[in-house]
């Protein structure tokens, strides 16, 4: 008899991709990798620069009429004015102790300064205590019954 050199094949199978790792599930670490933008109410108001700040944006709201009657833009703009005059005042501080400073940063607070008062503008607006009608009428004595 003679052997007959045969192979045999396996029945067909889908050929398996390598196998990959087990992806693990992505968690995001307690705090993202990016910086965080803070605000001026997450901060701590004792040095000296922000209590300078502070009492600058609390005197031109009052300048403008009272901070209740500010725009959300308006408000950023007296930030941004309070921001420069307290870089400003450090810079002539520098100044005047005879040190040296950037004539650019001098410049740029001053320009910044200029440009956003006259958004705001210069003169003192006044808050209107004009009482609404309900107020004047609330703020009436109490009629005595006539007989």
């Amino acid at each position: 008899m003679t052997a007959k050199n045969t192979t045999q094949l396996a029945p067909r199978q889908p050929l398996e991709s390598p196998r990959k790792a087990p992806r693990k599930p992505r968690h995001r670490p307690h705090r993202s990798t990016r910086p965080q933008l803070l605000t001026r109410t997450q901060l701590d108001g004792r040095t000296n620069a922000a209590r300078l700040l502070d009492r600058l944006v609390a005197a031109i709201e009052v300048d403008l009429g009272g901070a209740d009657q500010l725009s959300t833009i308006e408000r950023t703009l007296v930030e941004a004015y309070a921001g420069a005059a307290v870089t400003l005042q450090h810079l002539n501080t520098q100044l005047a102790l005879g040190q040296e400073i950037n004539l650019a940063q001098h410049a740029q607070a001053v320009t910044a300064m200029v440009r956003v008062a006259s958004r705001l503008g210069l003169q003192r607006r006044q808050k209107d205590l004009t009482p609404t009608l309900a107020e004047y009428i609330a703020s009436l004595p109490p009629e005595e019954g006539t007989d």
